[in-house]
């Protein structure tokens, strides 16, 4: 009868360990696939913007047109500068001691 429960109770960690090693390979196929679905679910919401408001979205392109992509990207690089110091700079700020 001892047998027979030592062996139970190793098919049981056997299973255990196998069951482990499985959802850890679900967890990595599932990542990879929500990082896909989330490249995928912003290039949908920024056509679903550009949709909403095609008058936006033609200024836009009439300024590309206008003004120059060299200009332009000009411009979104300094503004992304700007973007990410002022955050820092509130971030800072918030989580200093007073």
């Amino acid at each position: 009868m001892i047998g027979v429960l030592q062996v139970l109770e190793q098919r049981r960690m056997a299973l255990q360990e196998r069951s482990s090693a499985q959802r850890a390979l679900i967890a990595e196929s599932t990542a990879a696939l929500a990082a896909r679905g989330m490249v995928l679910d912003r290039a949908v919401a920024v056509a679903r913007g550009i949709a909403a408001r095609p008058l936006v979205f033609g200024a836009i392109v009439a300024l590309a047109v206008a003004v120059g992509p060299r200009r332009i990207l000009g411009w979104a690089a300094r503004g992304a500068a700007f973007y990410g110091l002022t955050r820092r700079l509130a971030v800072a700020l918030r989580d200093h001691p007073r």
